[in-house]
């Protein structure tokens, strides 16, 4: 019995070693630019308009009630520049209903004859617009470009409701037809723009980007390049870093009938990171998703939230019993280890605190809430970033 005991001692010792071995392996991982950065211009783009579902057997609008925001709309049509339906004879019954469609061409573009899904939502007092029928209409994209919109889409067929508590909202599955190539444009006046993504959005970061593609191109452009004639022109280089959120980078000219070559070799680059970033917390409310940082700590504190009471204490050291054991522990292979190499720890893992949360079924927004007190109790040890 004792030797079992030993072995699976043994056991738990090599484990908590190999774990943390991996932790840092994956911690020294080498960052390229395609995983930090994204490139602008390649952005999804929503394009809509505004229609009419018929066929609804008396649960569309009310004439009386919609009939000026009818016309309302028919109006927008007429001072965008853009062809549209009459709406004489729109509202004499509650069998159609005015509606808007949007879709969203991907960020990679679309091409003419891709088809989309679309969404349709009643902007009038309809009660539902289930099982009716979009007229063919004209999509467009929210900045109208020049001074009349443009038509990138048409969108008809039958509506189908995805929500049974939502039932003037519908979706037509590949319903939206574009009727023009659409292709985001990604170099304007022989610069591209890199967006630092919202998770790494640091000023050093933004530096370590810009010096990463500056010493690349340094170290691997031979000094009569044309290279060489941009890093004069951006003061010795072809990257700056703008704030936290953007780095410019110059087309160098061997690349201006190729811009994509160069892309594809600009992704690649990797990123020397020479001081650690701060562990992040990224929280989307909206959807109630949080992404918690490995490295993220908690002080010692007292976080009451709702019927909510959690007590976060200093990790026990190995051999010693805690007072008061709360119901659920989670075992942190790195804070064992680290405390079996002589290390006093102080602070606990917010992942901790989350796993023992998940064991007691809280939820998603109450553990944002939580982490929202830690935050202003100054006890968390992170950045917490908001995004949508």
């Amino acid at each position: 019995m004792r030797n079992k005991k030993l072995l699976g001692l043994l056991w738990i010792f090599v484990f908590t070693i190999f774990c943390s071995l991996f932790t840092v392996r994956l911690l020294a991982a080498p960052l390229r630019i395609e995983n930090v950065t994204r490139l602008k211009g390649q952005e999804p783009t929503t394009i809509r308009g505004y229609g009419i579902v018929s066929g609804l057997n008396g649960t569309g609008d009310d004439p009386k009630a919609y009939d000026q925001t009818a016309r309302t709309i028919m109006r927008m049509f007429e001072l965008s520049g853009m062809p549209n339906t009459s709406p004489k004879g729109i509202g004499v019954s509650k069998n159609n209903a005015l509606v808007e469609v949007t879709a969203t061409i991907p960020s990679t573009g679309g091409r003419d004859g891709d088809l989309l899904d679309c969404t349709l939502v009643s902007v009038g007092n309809a009660k539902s617009i289930e099982n009716g029928v979009l007229s063919a209409t004209m999509l467009t994209s929210l900045l109208p470009r020049g001074q009349e919109a443009e038509v990138l889409g048409t969108a008809w067929g039958k509506v189908t409701i995805e929500k049974t508590s939502a039932p003037n909202v519908g979706k037509i599955k590949r319903g939206c037809r574009l009727t023009d190539n659409f292709i985001n444009p990604y170099v304007e006046d022989g610069n591209l723009t890199l967006v630092i993504k919202r998770e790494f959005s640091d000023p050093r970061m933004a530096i370590y980007v810009a010096n990463a593609i500056n010493q690349f191109w340094g170290d691997n452009e031979p000094e009569t390049s044309a290279a060489t004639t941009a890093n004069q022109r951006y003061g010795g280089t072809i990257a700056k870093a703008i704030d936290a959120h953007f780095v410019i980078v110059k087309l160098p000219k061997q690349y201006f009938d190729h811009p994509l070559r160069f892309v594809s070799e600009l992704m690649n680059v990797e990123i020397t990171v020479v001081e650690p970033l701060m562990p992040r917390v990224v929280i989307n409310e909206r959807v109630g998703i949080i992404s918690i940082d490995e490295g993220v700590e908690v002080k010692p504190t007292v976080v009451t939230h709702k019927n909510i009471v959690a007590e976060i204490r200093p990790p026990v050291p190995p051999g010693e019993q805690e007072v008061n054991p709360q119901q659920f522990v989670d075992i942190d292979t790195d804070i064992k280890y680290r405390q079996m190499m002589g290390e006093a720890v102080t602070n606990q893992k917010l992942k901790a605190l989350q796993a023992s949360l998940d064991a007691v079924r809280v939820t998603p927004q109450d553990m944002i809430e939580i982490i929202k007190i830690l935050e202003q109790q100054g006890a968390l040890l992170g950045d917490v970033h908001y995004i949508e």
